[in-house]
């Protein structure tokens, strides 16, 4: 086991590198106005089923070939 001494009057949280990745790229992402806009209207195209599973998409590009 590790053992990380800090000196400092400050709370300090230590994550797994693996999760501070994430936390940062989500960070990035829900900061990016316009795609947080395509994923929102996504999310509603979803809902009203304006979208199509993979399975329908496929068939679709194939039959365009």
């Amino acid at each position: 086991m590790s053992t990380i001494t800090i000196k400092s009057d400050k709370p300090v949280v230590v994550i797994p590198a693996e999760e501070y990745d994430s936390l940062r790229e989500t960070i990035a992402i829900l900061s990016d106005r316009r795609l947080m806009n395509d994923i929102r209207r996504a999310i509603k195209e979803h809902e009203e089923g304006k979208s199509l599973d993979f399975e329908e998409f496929w068939r679709r590009e194939m039959s365009e070939a």
